[in-house]
């Protein structure tokens, strides 16, 4: 089970990262350039890691200290590979003016982000 204080952590986290740090060039770019692509999964899996450390310290007597790579490897991989999919099905919409399509599949992109940072949480939990 995962607290509700975990869950506001993730969203938060996220939002931080995914779209806050996320800067123009990468997000404009990402859908046709794996560098902005990378560079925008590689700074944002290190915000993750970053909590994940700081979550390590704070629990040190029952944390794995190995989760925290873990889940920044996972969270690299799920994330580009999302990312990958999403932002280049994205560009198709919004290139034409399709922009219900393409806020659907923006939505979808964050539901799997979601879906992949508590399942990871809860399992390396």
């Amino acid at each position: 089970m995962i607290s509700l204080t975990a869950l506001f952590c993730i969203f938060a986290i996220h939002w931080v990262a995914d779209f806050v740090l996320q800067t123009h060039e990468q997000a404009m770019n990402k859908s046709s350039s794996n560098i902005a692509l990378v560079g925008h999964t590689f700074s944002y899996s290190m915000v993750w890691f970053a909590a994940g450390a700081v979550y390590a310290i704070c629990n040190i007597e029952t944390y794995q200290h190995w989760h925290v790579s873990l889940f920044f490897l996972i969270t690299f991989a799920s994330h580009t590979v999302t990312d990958w999919f999403t932002s280049r099905w994205c560009k198709r919409y919004f290139s034409v003016g399709n922009y219900h399509n393409g806020f659907v599949v923006v939505g979808l992109d964050q539901m799997l982000h979601y879906a992949q940072l508590i399942l990871c949480y809860i399992w390396l939990k």
